[in-house]
């Protein structure tokens, strides 16, 4: 059974967490405990637990949290109470290791007071801190930047052969006047989070957000696999429909959008000095754009270039409509392209 793609980012969350708290319980416990080889076998006792309950919050209870209480909170507000929730789960987990080892409920409870916890304490929560700290950084630069910053992926200019769409939420001018600066806001961010789990289904990230906005793309075997990257415009079609009570109950309205998508050849790389970022330089960018225009000057939810047809593996649900040639302006060439829709 293949994993959703939000499942596979939580189970990476996990895997980051409870790596990093299993590797370094053993060795902490061995040089801070008076009895070293006992320190080290409790430490992987421990970390059979932590994988358990760590997981548990990771995978069931942090993103519901984060959403329903946390949101309203700073940055650096959020990774306090995060590694303080860390840090609670620890003790937790430090006292039924202690429980499985003496099978005492007394033992269990006193395990809280342990002159071993002055060392134990600051250290773990500086170290949930800073898995804390990594994997929110993570997501405010997109999904696997910080790993491709680390790794210097893209520290040289790299040619990609890459496929984008650009994603405009419809009558955004009109619901900013109809719902106020706020409002719009609310539906805007609720939108962006309705996208969230159809492009990570389909493997692709978020490049960009441009005001109402969003420029989403796909390495091309990704994107053309079971035509990935045009399932993600139905999936998220899908999704809206499925949540329009909700936003018919909170804005009164339902958002509707459009989008571009092409492909091609791409120039990634890092750019900027004082604000450093990961770019990408090509002529596909603004013909996906020019796509965009297309569909709304023509009332059309999705047009997509022949290039990205020729490349993808089309379910048969799609339906094809060949619009014909078009030029994009500035530039000399024209390009076949194509309305598509979902029968499905």
């Amino acid at each position: 059974m293949e994993l959703s793609g939000l499942t596979r980012l939580r189970l990476r969350t996990v895997g980051i967490v409870v790596f990093a708290a299993c590797a370094i319980s053993p060795f902490f416990n061995y040089y801070t405990n008076e009895d070293p080889i006992q320190g080290t076998l409790q430490g992987v006792l421990d970390a059979f637990f932590i994988a358990l309950i760590l997981g548990g919050y990771v995978v069931f209870a942090k993103d519901a949290l984060q959403k329903r209480y946390l949101r309203r909170f700073s940055f650096l507000q959020n990774l306090i109470i995060q590694s303080a929730i860390y840090l609670v789960l620890f003790l937790v987990v430090r006292s039924l290791g202690q429980f499985a080892t003496t099978g005492s409920v007394a033992r269990m409870l006193e395990s809280f007071g342990d002159p071993h916890l002055r060392w134990a304490i600051p250290f773990f929560f500086s170290l949930a801190m800073l898995c804390e700290f990594g994997l929110m950084l993570n997501r405010m630069l997109g999904s696997n930047a910080l790993r491709n910053f680390v790794m210097g992926t893209y520290h040289r200019p790299l040619e990609e052969e890459r496929i984008f769409m650009f994603l405009d939420l419809e009558g955004s001018t009109r619901l900013a006047e109809e719902l106020g600066a706020e409002r719009f806001y609310g539906l805007l961010s609720r939108f962006v989070d309705d996208l969230t789990v159809p492009i990570l289904d389909t493997r692709g990230e978020i490049y960009q957000y441009a005001g109402d906005e969003v420029v989403i793309t796909w390495r091309k075997d990704r994107g053309a696999e079971e035509g990935a990257c045009l399932r993600c415009f139905f999936m998220i079609r899908d999704r809206i429909a499925r949540n329009a009570s909700s936003y018919l109950a909170e804005f009164g309205t339902v958002p509707k959008f459009r989008a571009g998508v092409h492909g091609g050849t791409t120039i990634a790389g890092e750019l900027g000095d004082i604000k450093r970022e990961i770019v990408f330089v090509g002529d596909i960018l603004n013909t996906a754009a020019r796509l965009e225009e297309y569909a709304k000057t023509h009332a059309l939810p999705l047009v997509v270039s022949g290039a990205v047809i020729g490349w993808s593996d089309l379910p048969r649900s799609m339906v094809l409509e060949h619009l014909g040639a078009f030029q994009p302006r500035g530039k000399s060439e024209s390009i076949e392209i194509f309305r598509v829709d979902d029968s499905g």
